[in-house]
């Protein structure tokens, strides 16, 4: 009779600490499990394990094989991408060989699973690095614009066309989303692998498995609701599952995001909510007193988790910041609200399944999303409280160029440096984006609904500076006159900032002006603190601005720690002459009793403390 193997005269904590060493369990002082891709890609952690360190010991003997692998497949995070055609090579015959290939016992062990049929972004193979968030991020949140990751070359074949797609653009509606019938051949092909190799997730425990699945399909298709539904039959024949992630789509669609929902729901045993169930009682939102609605609504998306929705002509909608430094106030409070964007860039995350940004639901996601249109088409009645919630309730702040980077200039490429920055620009438009925002986007019924506006300019270079008598300056009094009856002034807050140059901006080694340059600056300051002293005259409640000095320019480049109290001494000064030249007498009440002005708005965060 053959002698047990060596490894098996040892002690049961010694063999464990053996299983550790090689890579099958995370040590336990780390308590952070490996990601194993099932087809052998090598994963981008360093510290990761490859699996062929312990492959060999798996298969020496049964009873090894017996107590490995559930320590294996428990303890860890595995992955799995269907094996589509790659360039001159056809298709495998079983894209989802592995899978089939996981025993029972593996099957019965494995606690966290995601299954990558179709990737349009973020779910790419390791073979592209293993970062998703930087795929689908938008550039408020970023600075490097939606897909920066995905335009390098060494990622720009990372990921699939969308399902039922015929080229990439046709996921922008370009085409109608009229996907031949070759395409939609190929997604019965892949669906048909998908239901057979989804059979051996039978072997799965009950109650244990958090499964991830991702198929990223085209919304404009007319069957793509009928291959999302097919994507989900298998998941309704397997066991329950612990935990459910289903991503349908690469860009938010409604009727594929509901689908996704349900299927959770459903997958999880949890009744899906009624969408439409008819009430038989006499009391709705409508009968309520009004300032009960109100509060309601306050409880709604309407309001921001920060209270402060940020717009610009180049966004052309409603954006949120979420990326600041962690120190900034109520950072804890918002991360509440915007869990993606940290936890997709972290090595334990699934992936990324945000609602915000994708057709998918997962209950780790409770990122804000801007409210949809339900709440604004019920009533009349609601309409009009919706629309004061939302424009009461939140901080405006308003752009003049992009939001993020808020350096960017018109005329300067955000990531080169400018080959002459001192050449004549003049100020790049005919309307300030202000101007814009208060007579085009907001209805005009609202701006009296206004609380606080925030108007940000860039540090643009001292010839673009808007001067008296230029048609964007003359359009912006003709927008404040305009506004003086328009808007509940004593109950209004404006505040005028001047960004100013961050120390990553590209033309920072551009900062010296000339006295004259300087000139040209504060005189376009005074036109604008001008413009607004008829808004103070009519009872604005309070006024605040924020200007860098642009004294501190003036010669040679300075070392901020050579002259940083004398700066500092020049922008207080500049911003007491400003309030208190549109305030005028009523200047002290801004800061009587104590009063403060309101804190910094987050896009400062990111510009300053995050360069």
């Amino acid at each position: 009779m053959e002698e047990p193997s060596p490894l098996l005269r040892l002690t049961t904590p010694i063999r464990r600490r053996i299983y550790s060493f090689i890579g099958i369990v995370p040590w336990d002082r780390v308590k952070l499990p490996h990601k194993f891709d099932l087809y052998g890609r090598k994963t981008p952690a360093r510290e990761q394990p490859e699996a062929s360190a312990f492959h060999g010991l798996l298969l020496s003997c049964r009873v090894v094989y017996s107590e490995a692998a559930p320590l294996l497949y428990s303890a860890n995070r595995f992955i799995l991408h269907y094996a589509h055609a790659g360039p001159g090579f056809p298709e495998p015959s079983d894209p989802l060989r592995p899978l089939r290939a996981l025993t029972p016992t593996a099957l019965a062990s494995l606690t966290n699973l995601t299954i990558v049929l179709n990737q349009a972004s973020c779910h790419h193979d390791f073979s592209h690095g293993g970062y998703y968030s930087l795929c689908c991020l938008g550039r408020d949140e970023t600075g490097l614009g939606p897909g920066f990751l995905c335009k390098g070359e060494f990622h720009s074949n990372a990921h699939n066309l969308p399902l039922l797609a015929t080229s990439p653009t046709n996921l922008e509606g370009n085409d109608n989303g009229k996907a031949s019938d070759a395409q939609f051949a190929a997604a019965q092909q892949l669906l048909a692998k998908w239901h057979s190799a989804a059979t051996h997730l039978s072997f799965i425990t009950s109650g244990q498995l958090d499964l991830a699945l991702v198929c990223d399909i085209d919304p404009h298709h007319e069957r793509a609701l009928e291959v999302a539904a097919s994507v989900i039959i298998p998941l309704r024949r397997i066991p329950q599952l612990k935990a459910c992630h289903i991503r349908l789509c690469k860009i938010p669609d409604p009727g594929l995001q509901r689908a996704s929902q349900d299927a959770v729901s459903e997958v999880l045993r949890i009744a899906p909510a009624p969408y439409a169930r008819p009430s038989t009682s006499q009391t709705s939102l409508v009968t309520l007193p009004p300032e009960l609605r109100l509060r309601i609504l306050e409880y709604t998306d309407l309001i921001v988790p920060t209270r402060e929705v940020t717009w610009s002509r180049q966004e052309r909608g409603y954006v949120v910041f979420y990326r600041d430094s962690d120190h900034s106030p109520d950072r804890e409070h918002r991360d509440r609200f915007s869990p993606c964007l940290s936890s997709s860039c972290d090595r334990t995350s699934i992936g990324c399944f945000c609602r915000r940004r994708h057709a998918a639901f997962s209950f780790t996601c409770d990122c804000w999303a801007p409210p949809g249109p339900r709440l604004f088409l019920i009533c009349r009645t609601l309409y009009r409280d919706a629309q004061f919630t939302f424009f009461s309730g939140n901080h405006f702040i308003i752009h003049d160029y992009w939001a993020d980077p808020c350096w960017a200039l018109p005329f300067i490429d955000i990531y080169e440096e400018p080959a002459s920055p001192t050449l004549p620009y003049d100020y790049p438009s005919e309307r300030f984006g202000a101007s814009q925002f208060l007579r085009e986007v907001i209805p005009t019924h609202c701006l009296a609904y206004l609380r606080f506006l925030e108007l940000v300019f860039p540090s643009y270079l001292p010839q673009s500076w808007p001067q008296a008598g230029q048609p964007a300056m003359q359009d912006w009094w003709a927008t404040v006159g305009w506004l003086e009856d328009k808007i509940q002034a004593p109950a209004l807050t404006i505040r005028l900032v001047v960004a100013d140059k961050a120390p990553c901006a590209p033309y920072m080694d551009f900062n010296a002006i000339t006295p004259s340059e300087m000139d040209t600056i504060m005189r376009s300051f005074q036109e604008l603190l001008r413009s607004l002293k008829p808004l103070a005259d009519r009872g604005l409640a309070r006024f605040y601005t924020t200007f860098r000095s642009p004294w501190r320019y003036v010669g040679k480049p300075q070392n901020g720690r050579v002259r940083l109290r004398w700066c500092q001494e020049q922008d207080r000064a500049l911003k007491e002459r400003s309030e208190r030249f549109v305030m005028g007498n009523r200047y002290g009440e801004l800061y009587a009793n104590g009063r403060k002005e309101p804190r910094e708005s987050f896009w400062t965060w990111t510009h300053y403390a995050q360069c």
